[in-house]
């Protein structure tokens, strides 16, 4: 008998220089994709994408807004995001920001679930108030470098497999600070009127709001509530009730709702609106993401 050799596989490829190539990278191959940077130039805009994200900031954060909620950020800290979630981060001016990104497919979380360990607990809370934030020790921070240092390393036969299973890895141990950390409270920001105007908009994100309406349930002026709001948040009043009203649509659509029905339960005032405004922050249509989730 005779043996051939084949050729050996490249290496599989999951660490990026930009957030949108690890984004496509987890999307197109149901897996994931890492980004690491130090360059003050994080995402502009609050934004939503459809990976679940795990951010792991190594120095320099300020300050990171999750769906209805506003984290202080340390050194060291892990936020979990699932893909109905609108965020922006805000960075220490003058400070080195150091943090690595991961991008990671749903189908990648549920392939690499089991019976007895589901991978998606922690991305998807089950109740209010969910804390997005995981702190790491000195300790625990150093081993989730080293194993993201060997992603990018190629380990030759099997890279895919031994890249998988670093992942599947580091996800195990999220999911086992989260579940250790349940009803623990540790994600209150100091900022009270912020956190009154966010909680009215999350109340009320169906409903026509003003920032009149918004500035009288956080006890302040519409030009201090703006100000506020853009140094704590990172974004508009303007931008949050949007980013509110496209996350519920996003879980309203893959629910099964129709668009029209989705578009007036999330206080869109038309139709066509409706359509522009989705597609202008989720990159398809709404009907186009109802039907490519079911």
């Amino acid at each position: 008998m005779i043996f051939t050799t084949q050729k050996a596989k490249k290496s599989m490829k999951c660490v990026f220089d930009s957030c949108s190539l690890a984004i496509a990278n987890a999307c197109e191959n149901a897996s994931f994709g890492v980004y690491y940077s130090e360059e003050r130039n994080p995402n502009p805009n609050i934004h939503i994408h459809d990976c679940c994200e795990i951010f792991f900031c190594l120095s320099g954060g300020k300050s990171f807004l999750i769906g209805g909620q506003l984290y202080e950020v340390n050194d060291n800290d892990v936020f979990v995001i699932n893909q109905y979630e609108a965020h922006k981060i805000t960075y220490e001016q003058g400070a080195d920001f150091r943090r690595y990104v991961f991008q990671i497919s749903p189908d990648f979380l549920h392939n690499c679930s089991t019976r007895e360990t589901d991978l998606t607990k922690c991305f998807y809370p089950h109740k209010h108030g969910f804390d997005h934030r995981v702190h790491l020790d000195d300790e625990e921070a150093d081993k989730m470098r080293k194993r993201l240092e060997r992603l990018s390393v190629d380990e030759g036969y099997g890279d895919d497999l031994v890249k998988h299973s670093i992942m599947t890895e580091i996800l195990v141990d999220i999911n086992r600070a989260v579940i250790n950390r349940e009803g623990v409270d540790t994600h209150a920001h100091s900022h009270k009127a912020v956190n009154l105007a966010m909680d009215y908009i999350n109340k009320n994100f169906g409903d026509p709001i003003t920032l009149e309406n918004v500035a009288k349930a956080s006890y302040l002026s519409v030009n201090q509530l703006c100000r506020l709001f853009t140094e704590h948040c990172g974004t508009t009043v303007a931008k949050y009730i949007t980013s509110k009203r496209i996350t519920e649509a996003k879980k309203m659509l893959a629910s099964g709702r129709s668009v029209t029905e989705t578009a007036m339960i999330c206080g869109f005032g038309d139709y066509s609106g409706f359509i522009r405004v989705f597609k202008k922050n989720v990159g398809v249509t709404p009907g186009k993401y109802k039907r490519t989730d079911e």
